[in-house]
């Protein structure tokens, strides 16, 4: 195993660190319930300007960009847990929707779980109306992406495990069904088309729609138990899985790769960043193999972590490069850790053409039990904040990016 060069870096100090941006907290909701388990951006009052949205055991609240007043979509109307969130305009009013995960049960693999799409109504201020689309056993994560190249946004759904299977060996018995539903004529009355991505891989944690071959149609890239993969819809509306990542496959009980995202780079190379193992302790960037053919390299740039549960790759600091941004969840059991932790941290692409190294900043060290993550321009300046929810701080954050002021 390659490892990266990983400088650790607290304050300004060589001159490529100086450029970093500073980040001031806001905590927008100090507790916004008793986990949150997701936040997303969008603009929900359509006045141009992206809102922040979290997702709670039992609600789905916004807060209004710029002063983040807090309001409600939906309390107490869905099966517990909500679980996962992802904008979009589903019946094509020109106003965003929401498609929810509810009914979280991780270790129910027989029952439980569904999807459901968030209407607004006319009233803006009363609940949303929640139409369902369909159900399945422990979904987990949900991505828009255009799979299918009809120019039209698909519904990506990734349960955690296989129908049927029981730990503490995930791996064993029916694979996950990763799911593509496309949007009816008439989405509130009609049944959405599904199509079956995958059914071999286990655990899988996360997923992203992305165009990962450049054809122009998005691919979904996916991490489990074995490790990351790639789904394509052939033309002929058959679906291929190709492995680009091992995972960590020696540690135990849990193996493979968890949370994933792309990231890329100003000269037109690319990374994929992954936590490993399954809710793990290592931060680990693959890059394309060298010979152009097999697996990509593994290198892991930070360890040990307490249970890595966010991943994003944004261009923080505006030189062409995506930062890979990383959620802790929990305190370092190892005291000798610095950071300890939970918190957001970031690590940033050294330049230069050589092999891909890494600066680490530390955004967050102890505010936020980073449960999921995001970055998005919040203020339109052009650079991206972050965005951070908690599960055991139970808090909403916004990270303000101060480059250039």
């Amino acid at each position: 195993m390659r490892l990266l060069c990983l400088l650790v870096t607290l304050s300004a100090g060589a001159a490529a660190a100086a450029e970093f941006p500073t980040f001031k907290v806001q905590e927008i909701d100090p507790h916004v319930g008793n986990i949150c388990y997701a936040v997303t951006t969008a603009d929900v009052n359509n006045d141009g300007k992206p809102d922040v949205v979290a997702v709670t055991e039992d609600a789905v609240v916004w807060f209004a960009n710029p002063g983040w007043e807090k309001h409600t979509i939906l309390k107490g109307v869905t099966a517990r847990d909500n679980v996962c969130i992802q904008a979009h305009d589903i019946d094509g009013d020109g106003q965003v929707d929401f498609a929810l995960g509810a009914g979280w049960q991780p270790t129910n693999t027989q029952s439980g779980g569904t999807l459901q799409w968030l209407k607004r109504t006319k009233d803006a201020d009363a609940p949303w109306q929640v139409i369902p689309i369909a159900a399945e056993p422990t979904l987990h994560r949900i991505r828009w992406g255009d799979v299918r190249g009809d120019g039209k946004k698909q519904l990506i759904v990734a349960p955690l495990q296989g129908r049927g299977t029981k730990g503490p060996n995930w791996g064993e018995g029916n694979g996950v069904r990763v799911l593509a539903y496309s949007i009816p004529e008439h989405p509130e009355k009609d049944p959405w088309p599904v199509e079956v991505a995958a059914d071999s891989l286990h655990t899988t944690h996360n997923l992203q729609a992305v165009d990962f071959d450049g054809d122009g149609l998005d691919e979904v890239v996916v991490a489990g138990w074995e490790g990351v993969f790639v789904l394509d819809r052939g033309t002929d509306g058959h679906w291929s899985k190709t492995q680009l990542g091992a995972g960590n496959q020696d540690s135990r009980p849990n193996k493979g790769s968890s949370e994933v995202k792309v990231g890329h780079l100003a000269d037109g190379r690319r990374y994929i960043a992954t936590i490993e193992p399954w809710h793990g302790f290592q931060v680990v960037v693959y890059t394309p193999p060298r010979s152009g053919k097999g697996l990509w390299e593994r290198s892991v740039i930070d360890e040990p972590l307490q249970w890595g549960h966010a991943v994003w790759c944004a261009d923080l600091d505006g030189d062409g490069d995506e930062e890979l941004i990383i959620g802790q969840r929990d305190k370092s059991a190892d005291p000798k850790r610095t950071p300890q932790g939970p918190g957001v941290f970031v690590y940033d692409p050294k330049p230069g053409g050589g092999p891909l190294a890494f600066t680490r900043h530390v955004i967050e060290d102890g505010g936020v039990g980073c449960e999921d993550a995001l970055a998005a321009d919040l203020d339109g300046d052009g650079r991206p904040e972050i965005i951070a929810g908690g599960r055991s701080t139970h808090n909403v954050r916004i990270y303000w990016n101060l480059k250039g002021r």
